[in-house]
């Protein structure tokens, strides 16, 4: 969490140069990527300070799932939904967390991330689109050819 405050809104953490959960996977096995969820998940149990914590068993069947669900995110995403659910963006958990409510902050942050992804790529092709990008100059230097001089004539070699 001490680099999570460079991850000032969802932009910044879905642009970030971050590996996936589904590289990480692929690259350390799928057992050191769900080790690594569920260090986060265990994480937010201990600092939430709650009466009606989730059980080592519910840590492991959620990092699973949050794997398989949502392999495409990055670490810096898992950083700042981390985040935002610490600092209660996302409600009361009336002092218990369930593999349900977790599930449910990542599909909530899943869809607005899609959203803010699709909205990002509009933005870019638009501008793309409205750049122009002819140079007169040298495409018409492309288009014009000195005509080739005939044998016999003034300009031949």
């Amino acid at each position: 969490m001490r680099h999570a405050r460079k991850l000032t809104n969802m932009s910044v953490a879905m642009n970030a140069p971050a590996p996936t959960l589904a590289a990480i996977s692929r690259e350390k096995g799928k057992e050191f990527s769900v080790g690594l969820t569920m260090g986060w998940l265990v994480y937010l149990n201990d600092i939430l300070n709650l009466n009606k914590p989730m059980t080592e068993d519910q840590i492991e069947l959620c990092a699973i799932e949050v794997i398989d669900t949502y392999g495409s995110l990055k670490m810096s995403d898992l950083t700042f939904l981390f985040r935002k659910i610490i600092s209660g963006q996302f409600g009361e958990f009336y002092e218990s967390l369930t593999i349900q409510k977790v599930l449910t902050f990542f599909r909530q942050y899943f869809d607005e991330r899609c959203n803010l992804a699709e909205l990002e790529s509009e933005r870019a092709h638009a501008n793309f689109a409205s750049v122009d990008t002819f140079n007169y100059s040298r495409n018409l230097k492309r288009l014009w050819k000195p005509p080739i001089p005939q044998r016999g004539s003034k300009g031949y070699r």
